[in-house]
């Protein structure tokens, strides 16, 4: 039984937020499929590299988002 999304979202979550130029965690559909997606400042290959492909299993998506403000 594979964990669900949300659950390994909450697992891994933090540890993605403390790679640099990662600026937020969610969780989306590719074909139909949970997807984490990890946001990112921009597509530079240092941060590329520090984000892993998949977790326990779930696709990781990579969007380039630009950095977030809080209103």
């Amino acid at each position: 039984m594979m964990a669900s999304v949300q659950a390994v979202k909450r697992r891994h979550e933090a540890r993605l937020m403390k790679i640099r130029g990662v600026v937020g965690v969610g969780i989306t559909q590719k074909e139909g499929k949970d997807c984490i997606c990890v946001y990112v400042e921009d597509d530079n290959p240092k941060i590329l590299a520090a984000v892993p492909r998949t977790l326990e299993e779930i696709p990781v998506e990579i969007v380039v988002s630009g950095g977030f403000t809080i209103r």
